[in-house]
């Protein structure tokens, strides 16, 4: 196998048993060369697929990574008739699923710096497609493919430290999914564009877009984990705008929805469990000053937090040892500072480099009085030099966003 592929036993040993591979150039030439059918694929590949060419993706301008095409008449000579069109909108409506799910997975991992060319990549060759406009079934259905892909864009822009382009993509997902009348996708939309603000220090945009998502739930079957979110965004926006009292009743009101039933979901929503809440709850906490409930919260979400969710863990750790940091607990921080350090050795996250540098901040004051802090320090700067890259990426692609190049 390892001869077949171009590689050695050990390089094969190391991509069998370690992070899932992303690069879509290698995926679709290993595609090829094990004759794996497109269909059964989570990717599109190039056109030239089945003509038995070398894939590459370098050098192209805009790939188009959607299914190989051939003359339809020459498949089917009823290809122009309602029923294999419905088909085709439907296959390519499951490739797009299957990817923005595949990449959701990847990203718990491995983190958004590593992804979001990929994703971009994807989104490109979707720019010369034409969403379809009016109110049949399909084309609502186009319309909320066409955003969730730019939701996820927006996403990844913003792991990779582009808060420009992640701000752009999610703007672009909300119009999109309002013309699709999906009312929990434009919801989630909300969702991430206050995310987004609160990142920012923006509570009026975050208070703004949670309200608005809270509304178009109103007008949807009920979905109390997503309703969660965005009393937890509320909550953030108003502990933001130095108002603990609302914040802290928004935040009880989310604890509560959070177990309340789902009568129905949209097929493009995004996971939000215990574990997302418990961090969106510390975050606010930590705003208002509670530090011992924001610790309580942390520690139970780590403790039921499965262990291949590494950047959310990390977060979790990192806010954690900002809490011990806070009560004075140093030693407890160093400790759990390394431990975050020994499991991050692959994640590409612009938001846990945010943390890191923040960690390096508090531990600076502690130099002088604690001997476990210098040589910390030391490796939490080389840790941060190593994934400089990771703002590079974003600037990069922020650089193709301005000159119009991305969906």
């Amino acid at each position: 196998m390892a001869r077949w592929l171009g590689l050695s036993q050990a390089q094969l040993s190391r991509i069998e048993n370690g992070p899932a591979v992303v690069h879509l150039d290698r995926l679709a030439h290993w595609a090829q060369l094990l004759q794996i059918p497109a269909r059964l694929l989570c990717f599109a590949l190039p056109a030239d697929h089945e003509g038995g060419k070398a894939i590459s993706f370098a050098g192209v301008g805009k790939p188009s990574l959607r299914r190989p095409t051939r003359n339809n008449r020459e498949i089917n000579p009823n290809a122009d008739s309602v029923s294999t069109r419905a088909h085709q909108r439907q296959g390519a409506r499951d490739e797009h699923l299957h990817f923005v799910r595949s990449i959701r997975l990847a990203d718990r991992r491995v983190g958004g710096g590593h992804l979001y060319a990929t994703v971009t990549a994807y989104l490109a060759g979707r720019v010369a497609e034409p969403v379809p406009v009016g109110a049949s079934a399909p084309g609502k259905a186009a319309l909320a493919t066409a955003a969730s892909l730019n939701e996820m864009a927006g996403w990844m822009a913003h792991d990779s430290g582009a808060t420009g382009p992640a701000r752009q993509h999610l703007g672009e997902a909300l119009t999109l999914a309002e013309r699709s009348d999906d009312h929990q996708l434009v919801a989630q939309v909300h969702a991430g564009l206050s995310h987004l603000a609160n990142h920012c220090g923006d509570a009026r945009g975050a208070l703004f877009h949670a309200r608005n998502g809270l509304e178009q739930l109103r007008q949807a079957p009920s979905h109390g984990r997503l309703q969660a979110r965005l009393l937890a965004m509320q909550a953030r926006g108003f502990a933001i705008a130095g108002q603990p009292v609302d914040a802290t009743r928004a935040l009880a009101d989310a604890e509560v929805t959070l177990h309340k039933p789902i009568t129905g979901t949209s097929e493009w929503l995004s996971p939000f469990d215990v574990t997302s809440f418990a961090i969106e709850a510390a975050r606010c906490l930590l705003r208002v000053g509670d530090l011992s409930e924001s610790q309580r919260r942390l520690q139970a979400a780590l403790a039921v937090s499965p262990a291949d969710r590494i950047r959310s863990r990390a977060l979790a750790q990192l806010m954690l040892v900002t809490v011990l940091l806070g009560k004075g607990q140093i030693d407890e921080a160093c400790v759990a500072t390394h431990a975050v350090l020994d499991e991050i050795a692959g994640l590409g996250s612009g938001v846990i480099i945010d943390q890191l540098q923040h960690a390096s901040v508090l531990f600076t004051s502690h130099a002088q009085v604690c001997t476990e802090v210098p040589p910390l320090l030391d490796r939490l700067r080389e840790t941060i030099r190593e994934r400089s890259w990771i703002g590079t990426v974003g600037a990069l692609r922020a650089g193709a966003a301005g000159d119009g190049q991305l969906g």
